[in-house]
């Protein structure tokens, strides 16, 4: 399996510390890092998804549409990685 997240992500991550002022805390959570990846367990790598999301205004018993929307969401592992094409597990 191909670590281009890791190597295109530590590239963009120092690019953008420059801009990070010097006395700036850098959130080490959820709020750093690639969005839509997940890790797998069998291969110990980092794989791509793609997230599709639907959203409806359901209608109520009166006939009248719903104050809220209903969303719905699913994702989708990438077979190949985007950067290198190279197959993934």
């Amino acid at each position: 399996m191909c670590d281009c997240l890791k190597k295109i992500g530590d590239k963009l991550q120092s690019m953008l510390m420059e801009k990070v002022p010097d006395n700036a805390e850098v959130s080490k959570g959820f709020d750093t890092g690639w969005d839509n990846t997940c890790y797998s367990l069998s291969s110990g790598g980092m794989m791509v998804m793609m997230k599709y999301r639907l959203a409806y205004r359901a209608k109520k018993k009166n006939g009248e549409p719903a104050k809220n929307l209903t969303r719905l969401e699913n994702n989708l592992k990438m077979t190949y990685c985007p950067i290198c094409g190279e197959k993934q597990d």
